[in-house]
């Protein structure tokens, strides 16, 4: 599943808010549950990247990141992208994998 919001869907809102927003969105979480987005990027710097320059607002560019199990893209004309990741782990179906300490390159 995939969320993807527009800078006329939450004018009022700064980039960084909309980001937890459009998050919250896609995961089904209150915006307090996805937690900080600080830990992940700054949302001053966030929301200076992409505010509104002289004569014009910014049209051009990205920023990629991952925050709380989505992947978010925030795009210059103020489109954000959400994507939760998939968090299954694949394991080996190989019967005659074995062990090996990692870090090491003995044999068991």
């Amino acid at each position: 599943m995939s969320t993807t919001t527009t800078g006329k869907t939450f004018e009022e809102q700064s980039t960084s808010q909309r980001v937890i927003s459009a998050v919250a969105e896609e995961t089904g979480k209150e915006p307090t549950e996805v937690g900080p987005l600080y830990h992940v990027i700054d949302p001053d710097a966030l929301d200076r990247l992409f505010s509104a320059t002289r004569g014009s607002g910014r049209n051009q560019g990205y920023v990629e990141f991952t925050f709380a199990g989505c992947d978010v893209v925030v795009h210059g004309d103020g489109e954000i992208e959400v994507t939760q990741r998939d968090l299954t782990v694949g394991v080996a179906d190989d019967a005659d994998a074995e062990a090996r300490p990692v870090g090491t390159d003995e044999t068991p």
